[in-house]
């Protein structure tokens, strides 16, 4: 087993032995083969599709699509961050199979009004399917977050369809307090004024 794998196994024991209420898990690399996709999760996300790790998931963005895609369980719901028409495609035809509800997160909300400073982000979400607007407070201020904040929203609205309990407050408090919450750095991070200095992990033309 890789490293990652061995970590895999770890945290999902400690999970169980701490019977965490909900699990946030990343994939590690594509989704159809990775050690995380043992999981029967509650609901499942694809952020955004971009050309990286070809050598292992494809060269083109349907065949790498098609890789993520292999994260999608037998009736259980997708949200998915951004598409292309390529990509919509092989994610419609892989929920087909599955029996699975497929929720475009770029479809279902719109954002107006973006404001960035050096520690955080500013904007309105409409909510398309009862044109309602709420104000965001984020505390990571990349501009590319707002794709994100759209895929945590359809993500949120699912699972409270599904009977979870998620106050206001605590959506509110969560998103504008995200780093420091859980220690997330390297995102669009401002770590000197003078000279300015800026760390990001992204690693390929999308990130």
């Amino acid at each position: 087993p890789s490293f990652f794998e061995l970590t895999v196994a770890m945290a999902f024991e400690y999970f169980a032995l701490q019977k965490v209420d909900i699990a946030v898990v990343e994939t590690g690399l594509g989704g159809r083969l990775d050690s995380t996709n043992i999981l029967s999760p509650v609901l499942s996300i694809i952020t955004n599709i971009s050309f990286d790790h070809m050598q292992l998931l494809g060269n083109t963005l349907p065949e790498i699509a098609s890789e993520k895609a292999g994260i999608i369980k037998p009736g259980i719901p997708v949200v998915i961050g951004e598409y292309t028409a390529d990509t919509k495609k092989v994610f419609e035809e892989k929920a087909a199979t599955t029996g699975s509800s497929v929720y475009y997160a770029q479809d279902i909300y719109q954002v107006s009004n973006k404001d960035t400073t050096a520690q955080k982000l500013e904007c309105d979400v409409t909510d398309t399917t009862n044109n309602c607007t709420e104000h965001f407070i984020l505390d990571l201020p990349g501009v590319y977050q707002t794709k994100n904040l759209c895929s945590v929203l359809a993500a949120e609205k699912i699972l409270m369809e599904q009977g979870w309990n998620i106050p206001e407050n605590a959506e509110k408090t969560g998103l504008a307090n995200t780093r420091k919450l859980t220690g997330l750095r390297g995102r669009w991070e401002t770590i000197a004024q003078n000279p300015a200095i800026i760390t990001d992990v992204g690693h390929n033309e999308e990130g």
